[in-house]
């Protein structure tokens, strides 16, 4: 190849270098535009998947206490040789509860519902405030009305446990064949173990004070006893 003809290749070359000029300013705005709202859309996409998983946690969470506390209640009352519902009154006290009567940190404590056991042990459901907080606890007794260990159930924040809705929380409840569920006022403060006369109990936990953007409906469990 001639010197011309080298001298000619390399100015093609260069001309062509020179005329690849890269990417130009409005198309570098324009793609760092569409990168930010690339990741806006993913930013908000990731939020809402975090706060989906949150909720379905929630949920998850206050099914398993629910369902917790209705195989509870059913199970206790199922094997119990009788039961005593409690009337709040400290006067009228059966000294066969089973009761947190002192709780550390309590501020105050209603007691619901004691189920009996043929070994002599019983079981107690009460509503307990400690800390601003309302829930419901399970109380286990060994000997009859002494208390050795609690399980709170249910930690929403339910009515003080000085609301009245906590009087009527616990029902008797009878079960006529063909016939629909038939509820009463238990007599309060007394062992109630006649099968035939009391067989079962309607007990419902009422719904929680508005707390934020949470919300508890009313929870009914009924639970049938089965010895008789």
């Amino acid at each position: 190849m001639s010197a011309m003809s080298k001298v000619t290749v390399i100015n093609k070359i260069k001309s062509r270098l020179n005329k690849d000029e890269g990417i130009s300013l409005p198309e570098v705005l324009i793609a760092v535009g569409l990168s930010g709202l690339l990741a806006l859309g993913c930013t908000q996409l990731a939020l809402a998947s975090f706060a989906s998983a949150s909720y379905t946690q929630k949920v998850a969470v206050q099914s398993l206490s629910t369902g917790n506390l209705n195989r509870l209640v059913t199970s206790d009352l199922e094997k119990s040789t009788g039961f005593l519902v409690s009337s709040g009154n400290a006067a009228a006290r059966n000294v066969s509860e089973c009761s947190n009567t002192v709780q550390p940190g309590a501020e105050s404590i209603k007691s619901l519902l004691t189920t009996f056991n043929t070994d002599g042990s019983s079981v107690g459901y009460e509503v307990i405030s400690a800390g601003g907080q309302v829930g419901l606890w399970r109380v286990v007794c060994p000997t009859s009305g002494q208390a050795v260990g609690s399980q709170q159930l249910l930690a929403k924040n339910l009515p003080a446990p000085s609301t009245s809705v906590w009087d009527a929380s616990v029902m008797c409840a009878s079960f006529p064949a063909g016939s629909a569920l038939v509820t009463a006022d238990c007599a309060k403060d007394q062992i109630l173990n006649s099968f035939a006369t009391n067989p079962g109990i309607l007990f419902t936990v009422p719904a929680n004070l508005a707390s934020g953007s949470e919300s508890h409906a009313a929870q009914i469990i009924v639970a049938a006893r089965n010895i008789g």
